[in-house]
Parts: structure tokens; C-alpha cells; sequence
């Protein structure tokens, strides 16, 4: 991932997040992108679908839910790196589709996914970007990561949007914003970790930063 692809990923997803997610119309006519959308959560529809529209954007967004569509893709070769390390992530088995697959992004991809092979992946060309994405999606690769000291705030907010699980180690806490914490919504990424009353003593701790303001503090 580059430094312009991962600036542009980081600052969409943190205004995407003040947003429910989008329902996809079927009031027609449907785009292509419409159509990805549902077919990647109403396969049954796949007879309706211009199949032959679908950009390698659209492609992606269908292939990471409904993975039996992949014999009707034909456009393998025109998806960038980046997209790779997208699909990747969700669906490891498409490797085999893959004519780039030393590319640093598509091993990313297949380190932040449940690749059974991962201790076999070559990362020491990996850039900042391919990094943050590894342990974006897989937080279990943060011990390994020779960068992690380099992550910026944005790249953190980010990281736990995905997973609350390295809350403890970030070190942003305290530069988020009131309305970084209401994006974040880190209470219902944890509470189902939530056993004791110690762990609950602690998420409280670690999650105070939004109610610092608050009569809580007094």
C-alpha cells in the first residue's frame, strides 16, 4: 500500500464511520456498484446481475462475501495490488488467481487473513502501509511489526476501529478528539470480553479519555 492509497483509506474510513451502513437500493436503474453490493449479500439474484459491467472494484466488493463467483470473473489480471491485499484478507484460496503474488501488498494481504502458511511469508520489504494493514487486520502480527513505533494517530484510530484488542498499546489515546471516541464506539467492541470485574475496572481505565470532561473524573 502506498503512502497516497493509505492516506486516502484512513481519512474515508474515519468519516464513513459517523455513518450507518449504506442499504443498497434495488429501485432501478442499478449501477454496477449497486449491483456488487447486492450481490455480495443476495447471491439468489446472481440471473438478474450484468455480470459484464463489473469493474475490478465491483469484483472485489462481491468476491470477499461469495466466493463461488470467482469462476465468472474474468478480469484477474487487471486488479491492482492494493486490491489484492483487500481481497486477500477475506478470501486467502484466491492466491492461485494472483499474477503479482510476491508483491509485499498481496503478502499483506495474506498475513492479515487466517493463512495457514503465515510464518512462510516474506515480510522484509513490507512498506509502512503494508504493515498497518497486516496488523490492522490481524492484531496477533503486532510483536512482529519492525514499524509499529512510526504508526500515526489516524493509522491508530483506524486500527481499533477494526479490533479493541491493542488498546492497551496505543499511545493515542489522549491525542483522540470527543468526536474521534464517539467514531470509535470502543465500548461494544469489548464488553463481550468482559468476564471479571477487574477486566471491567481496567476497560474502564483505558476508556476514560472520551469522558474526561465528565463528573466521573471529580
Amino acid at each position: 500500500m502506498t503512502n497516497a492509497e493509505l492516506n486516502t483509506f484512513l481519512d474515508l474510513e474515519w468519516h464513513c464511520a459517523a455513518f450507518t451502513p449504506e442499504e443498497a437500493s434495488v429501485s432501478a436503474p442499478l449501477s454496477p456498484k449497486q449491483w456488487a453490493r447486492i450481490l455480495s449479500r443476495h447471491p439468489e439474484l446472481q440471473e438478474f446481475c450484468p455480470f459484464a459491467e463489473f469493474t475490478p472494484g465491483d469484483w472485489v466488493v462481491v468476491l470477499e462475501k461469495q466466493l463461488p463467483f470467482a469462476w465468472r470473473c474474468s478480469c484477474w489480471k487487471d486488479f491492482t495490488p492494493h486490491q489484492w491485499q483487500r481481497l486477500l484478507r477475506h478470501q486467502p484460496t484466491l492466491l492461485h488467481y494472483c499474477e503479482i503474488p510476491d508483491h509485499p501488498a498481496v503478502r499483506s494481504g495474506l498475513l492479515a487473513s487466517d493463512w495457514p502458511f503465515e510464518k512462510e511469508i516474506d515480510t522484509s520489504d513490507f512498506t509502512l502501509g503494508d504493515w498497518f494493514w497486516t496488523v490492522k487486520h490481524n492484531p496477533s502480527t503486532w510483536f512482529q511489526c519492525p514499524c509499529r513505533e512510526q504508526f500515526t494517530k489516524p493509522m491508530w484510530w483506524s486500527i481499533l476501529y477494526s479490533s479493541a484488542d491493542l488498546l492497551p498499546d496505543c499511545p493515542c489515546l489522549d491525542k483522540f478528539s470527543d468526536e474521534d471516541w464517539r467514531r470509535l464506539n470502543i465500548i461494544p467492541k469489548l464488553k463481550d470480553r468482559i468476564r471479571t470485574r477487574e477486566q471491567f475496572r481496567k476497560l474502564i481505565d483505558l476508556t476514560r479519555y472520551p469522558f474526561r470532561n465528565s463528573r466521573f473524573d471529580e
